[in-house]
């Protein structure tokens, strides 16, 4: 689903005008992103939670030389969906 479909529908079942919509959907996004910059946890009932997970430095290869190269430690984010979401979807 692109954005313009999910702003419709939020319109839709929220009784709002798509202009206010789209500025939620704004609104939200930066939220989680502030939140997750911060290192908080974002749980969202029914749908599951967006966290940070600390990434080990490690060894790759890389595919043409087959050089060995050390990744640095990095973090990234992680959705865990909740078993409400689970079951929906089976």
């Amino acid at each position: 689903m692109d954005t313009k479909k999910l702003i419709d529908l939020i319109s839709a079942r929220a009784s709002l005008s798509k202009d206010e919509s789209g500025k939620l959907l704004t609104e939200f996004s930066k939220i989680v992103s502030d939140s997750l910059m911060e290192g908080d946890s974002i749980c969202i009932p029914s749908v599951g939670v967006f966290e940070t997970k600390l990434r080990a430095e490690r060894y790759a290869i890389h595919p043409s030389s087959g050089k060995k190269l050390l990744v640095p430690p990095k973090l990234s984010v992680v959705f865990k969906p909740s078993n409400i979401l689970k079951q929906k979807i089976r």
